[in-house]
């Protein structure tokens, strides 16, 4: 596998960050569009990472690590949200 280290760990980090960085910017995105900004977020920060890290460099694995960043990012959120019985969500956001 093609994949450094340092790919890896910035990878995995970014994936736990961007959950915690789009919850931070919720209330000015507008309701219809958070999963599709936290998508945006998740592609973009981990392209950064890969960008970062030397990732695009001479190999061809670097789609699956965005697929990892993703899939983390979502996965982290969707825990977190679950774990605080929703609280996370838009519309607890709009009534506090």
């Amino acid at each position: 596998m093609d994949i450094s280290t340092a790919t890896t760990l910035a990878s995995g980090i970014v994936g736990l960050i961007v959950p915690a960085v789009v919850q931070a910017f919720k209330k000015y995105i507008p309701s219809g569009y958070v999963g599709l900004v936290s998508l945006a977020a998740s592609i973009l920060f981990g392209t950064i990472a890969i960008a970062a890290t030397g990732g695009f460099d001479g190999t061809h694995t670097w789609g699956i690590t965005l697929a990892g960043i993703v899939g983390v990012a979502q996965t982290v959120y969707t825990l977190v949200n679950q774990v605080l019985d929703g609280e996370l969500s838009k519309d607890k956001l709009r009534n506090q």
